[in-house]
C-alpha cells in the first residue's frame, strides 16, 4: 500500500505543473482533493504499524505551523470581539442597512474570509504533500527513486520550455490567447513560478547525480584499473545525468528571472557544500562529482546568460516597482501589525495602501514573507 501511495504522490507532483502550474481554482482544488485522499489512505494503512510511521518534524516547527493555521482560522471567525473586526465590515453593514436590509453583516478580522479559506486549503495541501514525502521517504529505495523521478520530470518540463523558446512555437492549447513575454516558462503562466520549480528539480538532479556516481559497484573480484580506464568509466556513467543538469540549468537561466536564479544558485552551492562534506569516506570521487556538476552548470550559464546578466547589470534599485510595492505593504503591516487583514487577502488589503499610480491589480507582492 505504501508503494502505491508513493507512486500516487509522485504522479501528483509530476502532473501538477501541467495545467499552468495548477494556478487555477479547478486545478489546485483537484490537487487538494487528491493529496487529501492519499493522506487519509496512508493513515488508515499505517495507523497500527509503528515501524512505518516516523516522528513528526521538530516540535518547534510543528507548533509554529499550528499557531499560524489557528490564527488564520481566528481571522475568519465571526465570534471575535467587535474591536478586533475590521471597520470595513461595520461600514458595509451600515450602508446596506440604509437600503432596507434588516439583517446586519457579520464582522471578521479578515477582509475576505472566502479567499482565506481558499488560501488555507492550499497551505494545508502543501503541508500534506510534505508529510507524505517525509513519511514515505523513510525508505531508502523510495527516497532515491523520488530523486530520479523528479529529475526526469524536471528535465521533461525543461525540454518543453526550451523547445517553445527556441522554436517559436506558441502552445495556444495551453496559454489560450494570452500574450506572454519571450522567456522560458514551460507550462507555467509565470516565469517566476517556473524558475522556482526548475530550481527545486535541479537540486534533485544534482543529488541524484551524486548518488548515481557515489554508488559502489558490486563486483565478484577486483581488478585494478588504469587512470584512463577510470576516466572512461566516469564519463560513461556521468554523461546522462550531466546532460540533464545542463538542460535544466539552461532552462532556468533563460527564464531571465533574477530572484529565481539567485535563489537556485544559493541552494545549489549549499547542496554542493553539504555533499562534499558528506562524502568524507570517498573524498576523491565525491569532490570529482561535485566539481563536475558545478563545471557543467557554469558552462550552461556562460552560454545562455546574456539577457539575464544584462537585466542584473541594468537593475536600478531606485526605480524598481517592486520596492514601491514593498514600501506600501510595509505601511499596511504597520497600520495593523497584530491582527492583520486575514490570510490570503493580499489583493484586497493592498488596495487600501496602494499609492502606485498604475492601473494594475496587484494580487501578489513578489515577496512571500511580506505578502502573508
Amino acid at each position: 500500500m505504501n508503494r502505491t501511495l508513493f507512486i500516487g504522490l509522485m504522479l501528483l507532483v509530476s502532473l501538477a505543473p501541467l495545467p499552468l502550474g495548477s494556478n487555477r481554482e479547478w486545478s489546485w482544488s483537484l490537487c487538494a482533493l487528491i493529496v487529501s485522499v492519499l493522506a487519509v489512505v496512508w493513515v488508515l494503512a499505517n495507523i497500527r504499524k509503528r515501524g512505518e510511521v516516523s516522528r513528526l518534524p521538530h516540535g518547534v516547527i510543528a507548533s509554529l505551523f499550528a499557531v499560524a493555521v489557528s490564527w488564520a482560522l481566528v481571522q475568519m471567525a465571526t465570534w471575535t470581539p467587535a474591536t478586533w473586526q475590521h471597520p470595513l465590515w461595520s461600514l458595509a453593514s451600515e450602508t446596506l442597512a440604509t437600503e432596507s436590509l434588516s439583517i446586519p453583516l457579520p464582522g471578521y478580522v479578515s477582509l475576505s474570509p472566502d479567499d482565506g479559506w481558499m488560501a488555507l486549503m492550499r497551505l494545508l495541501s502543501y503541508a500534506l504533500v510534505f508529510l507524505l514525502a517525509y513519511q514515505l521517504g523513510r525508505d531508502r529505495t523510495r527516497a532515491q527513486t523520488a530523486f530520479a523521478w523528479l529529475t526526469v520530470v524536471g528535465l521533461v518540463y525543461a525540454v518543453f520550455g526550451l523547445y517553445v523558446y527556441w522554436s517559436g512555437y506558441y502552445p495556444e492549447w495551453l496559454f489560450g490567447g494570452k500574450v506572454l513575454a519571450h522567456d522560458v516558462r514551460s507550462t507555467f503562466i509565470n516565469r517566476n513560478h517556473f524558475v522556482t520549480w526548475q530550481g527545486l528539480t535541479l537540486l534533485c538532479a544534482i543529488a541524484w547525480f551524486y548518488q548515481h556516481m557515489a554508488r559502489p559497484e558490486v563486483m565478484p573480484y577486483f581488478v585494478p584499473k588504469t587512470r584512463d580506464a577510470r576516466v572512461e568509466d566516469f564519463i560513461l556513467k556521468a554523461w546522462k545525468p550531466l546532460m540533464a543538469v545542463l538542460l535544466m540549468v539552461t532552462a532556468l537561466v533563460l527564464t531571465h528571472s533574477r530572484g529565481g536564479f539567485t535563489a537556485a544558485l544559493c541552494g545549489t552551492l549549499v547542496l554542493l557544500y553539504v555533499l562534499d562534506r558528506r562524502g568524507a569516506g570517498r573524498k576523491g570521487l565525491s569532490r570529482v562529482s561535485v566539481i563536475t556538476a558545478l563545471v557543467v552548470a557554469s558552462i550552461s550559464f556562460y552560454l545562455t546568460s546574456e539577457v539575464l546578466m544584462d537585466r542584473i547589470e541594468h537593475t536600478d534599485l531606485s526605480s524598481e516597482e517592486r520596492l514601491a510595492i514593498f514600501a506600501n505593504v510595509t505601511q499596511g503591516i504597520g497600520a495593523n501589525p497584530v491582527l492583520g487583514f486575514g490570510y490570503g487577502t493580499f489583493a484586497d488589503s493592498f488596495r487600501l495602501y496602494n499609492n502606485i499610480e498604475i492601473p494594475f491589480l496587484y494580487d501578489r507582492a513578489h515577496n512571500t514573507w511580506l505578502e502573508d
